[in-house]
């Protein structure tokens, strides 16, 4: 079984917290925006980059990072 990351939850996160903002959000995860703005729109390049910056960024703001992946 693979798990995933949940582009819904993390442009939840993003809204909530940046409102909607790619280029702030992307800033505090340590990934470039273009890269964050083809993933959560298109699924395309959700890596280990995007997974070890969400579960960095999730320790440092006291986040349960397991809310954001799929099982």
């Amino acid at each position: 079984m693979k798990s995933r990351l949940n582009r819904e939850k993390i442009k939840e996160l993003m809204d909530i917290r940046y409102k909607g903002n790619y280029n702030k959000f992307s800033r505090e995860l340590g990934i470039d925006p273009a890269h964050l703005y083809r993933f959560l729109n298109t699924g395309i390049g959700g890596g280990k980059k995007i997974i070890f910056s969400l579960m960095d960024y999730c320790e440092k703001n006291k986040l349960d990072y397991k809310k954001f992946i799929e099982l």
